[in-house]
């Protein structure tokens, strides 16, 4: 049995240093004090490392660039030192000038990291034109199981899941950001659909609450979820374990990749396996 933690996460702008280090500690030992062997924050957490609260998302954009290198730093140790997984959301990584990548690091309680970059940007993340998508999927194997990331917007399409799964992976890690109630049901009821399709854990953070992004004040929705199959030995709805709307909360959920096998296998039905035969289905053109 695995334990994982996930946040309903308050972004805080103007963090000194030392307030976020002592922010991200509190957490750690929260999660660990109920035994989770991975923890995960939402996507744009980075805006805290920034230190300021500037008025443009170029300039904010930037700032986070100098503390980088010890963000990457303290949370490299802070796995090791707590022997935890952690996601902690993501943040921005100038990849060319003036262009970022939304980055989600994850690091491990070995003291190695990878990244996954957000693949498919909103509407205002283009219209920003700073930000540029990832090109790549990363499968990260760790010590409980293979686990992907698929950033926000990138749990809304099948495909991006459906390639970690078919390369082995049973959770997905979906570190969100949602300026609205609609924005919130897209990747809820996605999340969903992708545990039920994929028969695999999908575990969401959200950042509640209002945040300064740059030159907008956003106020965010957030409901945190680890979601499963919909089959015999699951919740009747999927739904293992789920936040309140809008609390900030961490929340504690129980996935074991063993039921997975079995209910792929001789489950009600074997959404997995049978997906795949789709791959091959000839397509024509019926004119009527």
């Amino acid at each position: 049995m695995i334990i994982v933690a996930t946040t309903q996460y308050a972004i805080e702008s103007a963090l000194t240093w030392e307030q976020f280090i002592a922010k991200h500690q509190a957490l750690v030992k929260e999660a660990k004090s109920h035994h989770a062997q991975l923890l995960l924050l939402p996507e744009y957490m980075g805006i805290e490392v920034s230190g300021k609260s500037p008025a443009i998302d170029l300039e904010l954009f930037q700032d986070m660039q100098y503390r980088l290198p010890h963000y990457l730093n303290f949370f490299q140790q802070l796995a090791i030192d707590n022997q935890l997984y952690i996601q902690p959301g993501t943040i921005m990584v100038e990849v060319s000038p003036q262009r970022f990548a939304n980055r989600a690091y994850f690091f491990s309680p070995s003291g190695s990291y990878g990244y996954q970059d957000k693949l498919q940007l909103t509407a205002s993340e283009k219209s920003d034109h700073l930000f540029m998508p990832g090109t790549l999927q990363t499968l990260f194997k760790t010590t409980l199981g293979l686990v992907g990331i698929a950033v926000c917007y990138d749990s809304e399409f099948p495909e991006i899941v459906r390639n970690l799964t078919l390369a082995g992976a049973k959770l997905i890690l979906v570190p969100s950001y949602c300026p609205s109630l609609t924005s919130l049901h897209r990747v809820y009821f996605s999340c969903r659909a992708r545990a039920l399709e994929n028969q695999c854990y999908v575990l969401t953070s959200h950042a509640v609450s209002q945040v300064k992004f740059g030159n907008a004040v956003e106020t965010l929705s957030g409901q945190v979820g680890l979601f499963g199959p919909v089959d015999q030995g699951f919740p009747v709805d999927g739904i293992i374990v789920q936040g309140k709307l809008n609390h900030i909360e961490m929340i504690l959920g129980q996935l074991d990749f063993a039921k997975l096998d079995e209910i792929r296998t001789y489950g009600q039905v074997q959404n997995f396996l049978d997906s795949q035969q789709l791959l091959s289905t000839e397509l024509i053109v019926s004119e009527l």
